[in-house]
């Protein structure tokens, strides 16, 4: 149960981080950043799903765009099948409020 409750915070994190960039100016960004046990990101382990268009605000409909493209995105996947256990730390919010990262950890 402890590990649905963290689950939980994460989500509740990522969704008030997303939620901060409805409304300004586009693009921002989602990276899906796979972290080696040392800290470092894997290679090739690293996208990053753009949110809304330069020139105008972040709409609802672009976050909800970025998160279904990064859904079904390969590399998520690929790191369950790595060969090492991975685990999802949370998110972070970069210091100008424009990408959000996946944290995980090894």
């Amino acid at each position: 149960i402890s590990k649905m409750v963290y689950e939980v915070q994460y989500l509740l994190t990522a969704l008030e981080h997303f939620q901060g960039m409805i409304g300004k100016p586009g693009p921002c960004f989602f990276d899906c950043q796979v972290v080696a046990h040392g800290g470092y990101p894997e290679q090739r382990a690293s996208d990053i799903f753009q949110i809304g268009e330069a020139g105008r605000d972040v709409e609802p409909k672009d976050v909800s765009a970025a998160l279904r493209a990064a859904s079904r995105e390969k590399v998520l996947e690929d790191t369950y099948h790595a060969g090492r256990s991975y685990f999802h730390e949370g998110y972070r919010l970069s210091s100008d409020g424009k990408t959000v990262y996946m944290i995980w950890g090894s």
